[in-house]
Formats: C-alpha cells, structure tokens, sequence
C-alpha cells in the first residue's frame, strides 16, 4: 500500500456473539501478511458491557504478528497510574519488537471515572501528569517525581524497545485534546464525528481541526510538520447500502445501547460515517488523505468483522 490504513480490531465488537478470538487472530495474521498498516484496540471500564482486557488481547495480537502496528486507540490515562502505563506500555513494545504506538486521551464516559473513583473535573491535570510522569519512566534509570496527583521516589521502569519511546498518539477533537497533541504527541488521532464527551458541540471540519493543531503546535514551539494526523471514520461495507447501515445500526444500538465513541447517538452518527460498497469508502479514505491525514483508520461498525475484514483485504486493500 502506497497509504497507510488502519482498522479497529475492535473487543468490544465481541459482545455481539460468543468469544471466538480464534477468528480474530485469523485476521490479524492476515492482516499482518497483506500488510495492513495499523490495528487500532479501544480500551473501555464501564461502558454498560462486558469485554475483554485490553492489554493482554494486544498482547496475544503482537505475538502473532510481525509487521502490522498495534495501538491503544485510545487509553484512558486519567484512570491509570502511570506506573502501571508505562511498565504495560514498555512491556508490549518488548512483545511487538517496537511496533506499539501508545494512543491516549482521557475517555468520553464520565462513569467510568466514577466507577474507578477518579474525579471527572481533574481528568486533563491529571493526563498532564501522567504523561510527563511515563516519559520519565521510559527515558531516565531512575524517577523521583513529586506532583499534585502522583508522589514517586526512586521508581525503575523496563524501558521500551522504541526510542527514546513508543509513539504517543493523543485523540480527540476539542480544543483541549489537540493542545495535548501538539504539546505531547507525535500525532493527532482526530474523528471525522462532531462529538466529544456526553454532548454535541455542534458541527466542525477536519480542515479546521488541523489548523487548530498547527497553531497550537506553534505556541509550543514545535513545528506542526512533526505532528502526524491520524483520522478515525465509522464504516461498514457492504454492495447494498441499506444492508450496510442496518448492520451498522445493529452493532450501535444492539452492542452499544445507542451510543458509541465520543457519546454521539448513532442515529447521528450513521450520518457522518461511510455506508456501502467498497468504491464509496475508498472514495472517503482518499478525500480524507487529500484533507492531510497521514493515516486513516476505519472503524467498522459490525456483527461479523470477519466477513468486514475479507471485504477490506479483497477490495479495499488493493486500491491503496
């Protein structure tokens, strides 16, 4: 492939019917052979369903593969120490010989912050200080950390393959996301949906989006052609569109009790994602590249990825 692509190797699509990871690595291994560029994990705490853990299922992915990227997409960091970050992080780099990219934000659900117990307002200080914490841990034999959250005297971390460290991929798409990209990130992993925690702030363009970034990236002092642009769609392909979006529509609200990334209703979100044959969607992902996306990452919405993924490799794949 001349560009690169991603798909969410999407756990918690795994609520839909029983737990054959079987069919899941089959993919990945696939995958890996095709070279598809990127796999994309979500991560969830409490989101109303059950799924799998999602380190030890990457984990398991990187051991059968060689090439394909694996990425966190994304993790939420406020819920975590950054001990436990970094050493899960370093530790999947070593599995992967060097292919995990460290994708974080802060999630979307505030109940999950509840459930663990950490305060929804304090959820970007403590990113912040998380973040500077694990770039630490990674880079330096020993860290004596002091901060308003976290108190570290003489911690070690295992350090990642990676140098100086797995690529960190910041996500979301308001304003306070895509500062921490262009002030943290190596690149941006924005949606091509207008939503960001439990309300629609209304419509916004990926080019906009961008130009946000690169003046951020300018108050920082760093230059915005550094930052890579990673963009996130919702899809399904099918011939029949109708077909498409039923499946879609039967994953959103059958998986996902009518909402899903970002906290959009999905009746919404039918509406920005791509829905039907292959020449439509890779009409999409080329418009998305032209809008300067480095990568583009198709998050397929469906009860059957595999039938999804054969779909990708047989048609979309081979027009990259």
């Amino acid at each position: 492939m001349t560009q690169k692509l991603g798909i969410a190797f999407n756990v918690k699509e795994l609520n839909a019917r029983p737990y054959h990871l079987k069919n899941y690595y089959e993919i990945a291994e696939r995958a890996d052979e095709v070279g598809l560029y990127y796999f994309a994990f979500p991560n969830m705490v409490s989101r109303g369903m059950a799924g799998v853990e999602t380190f030890t299922y990457m984990s398991a992915i990187a051991a059968r593969t060689r090439n394909v990227k694996i990425g966190s997409d994304v993790w939420q960091i406020p819920l975590y120490h950054p001990i436990i970050i970094a050493s899960r992080a370093a530790t999947l780099d070593l599995i992967s010989e060097g292919r995990f990219i460290c994708g974080v934000g802060t999630g979307w659900r505030s109940k999950e912050h509840e459930t663990l117990g950490v305060p929804w307002h304090e959820r970007w200080e403590r990113f912040d200080e998380a973040i500077e914490i694990v770039k630490k841990l990674w880079t330096e034999p020993t860290v004596t950390y002091h901060g308003k959250f976290f108190n570290l005297e003489d911690v070690v971390c295992i350090k990642p393959i990676q140098e100086p460290h797995p690529p960190i991929w910041v996500g979301g798409s308001s304003n306070t996301a895509l500062r921490r990209a262009a002030k943290y990130g190596d690149a941006w992993g924005g949606l091509t949906w207008p939503f960001w925690g439990s309300k629609r702030v209304g419509e916004y363009s990926i080019k906009e989006r961008i130009e946000k970034l690169k003046e951020y990236c300018k108050q920082f002092g760093r230059d915005p052609e550094t930052i890579g642009v990673n963009l996130r769609v919702h899809a399904n392909i099918n011939p029949n569109r109708e077909k498409a979006i039923e499946d879609a529509m039967n994953h959103f609200l059958g998986v996902r009790k009518g909402r899903v990334g970002g906290g959009g209703p999905a009746e919404y979100q039918i509406k920005s994602g791509v829905w039907g044959p292959a020449e439509v969607i890779i009409e999409k992902i080329k418009e998305l590249y032209k809008l300067g996306a480095d990568l583009v990452v198709l998050w397929i919405m469906t009860t059957d990825l595999k039938s999804q993924w054969e779909r990708v490799e047989k048609e979309i794949i081979p027009s990259m």
